[in-house]
């Protein structure tokens, strides 16, 4: 005898549950896949993490051209102060000075004022003479400086130099920073009591 034949409700039944089967399982192997996860996070990260690199360059660059701008103000007020008289020539060495600090880089759009600061007896600092690296004197003599307290004291001569320097961004990124500033200005000021003698002169100043 032979076996009774399939109903074509029976057949559409269970093509549609082995569909519905696949499709169950397709999507729980959709949902257990987690390789593509650490890809699409980088994609996320990646940004963030490049303004952050670039954020620690600068950063980097910026202290280092500090630091030499502190190093370079002091050590310019230091040698001044060791001597009794000067004349421009040798003020104007104290840019090879700031340049050799600088080195292996260019202090760039260098600003350096030495002022020779007299105080006299009733501790009233005035200018006494003033250079530039621009070529003018940058005070009036006689002019009123102002001194730190600590460093205030009657009769005694001091160097005051002033130096202000200009660090250019180098991995500027308006579209990444959402900022227009393209370069940082650093000033540092430093104060030395005159070495030798009674006071410093400048013939030439």
């Amino acid at each position: 005898m032979s076996a009774p034949s399939q109903t074509p409700g029976r057949d559409a039944d269970r093509s549609r549950k082995g569909y519905l089967s696949r499709l169950t399982s397709a999507l729980r192997r959709m949902r257990d896949d987690r390789s593509g996860i650490g890809g699409v996070e980088f994609a996320l990260i990646a940004p963030l993490l490049l303004v952050l690199y670039l954020a620690a360059f600068e950063l980097t660059l910026a202290f280092n051209t500090s630091k030499r701008a502190t190093v370079s103000a002091s050590t310019v007020a230091d040698l001044v102060s060791r001597t009794d008289k000067v004349v421009k020539d040798d003020l104007d060495d104290m840019i090879d000075v700031v340049s050799a600090i600088f080195a292996p880089y260019d202090p760039y759009k260098l600003a350096l004022n030495i002022t020779g600061v007299k105080v006299d007896s009733a501790k009233a600092a005035s200018v006494a003479w003033s250079w530039s690296n621009s070529g003018s004197a940058p005070y009036a003599v006689g002019a009123t400086v102002p001194v730190p307290a600590d460093m205030l004291e009657a009769d005694i001569f001091l160097i005051r130099t002033e130096l202000t320097v200009s660090h250019e961004l180098l991995m500027y990124l308006p579209a990444l920073s959402g900022s227009t500033i393209r370069e940082l200005t650093i000033t540092r000021e430093f104060y030395f009591r005159q070495r030798v003698n009674t006071d410093i002169t400048c013939s030439d100043c």
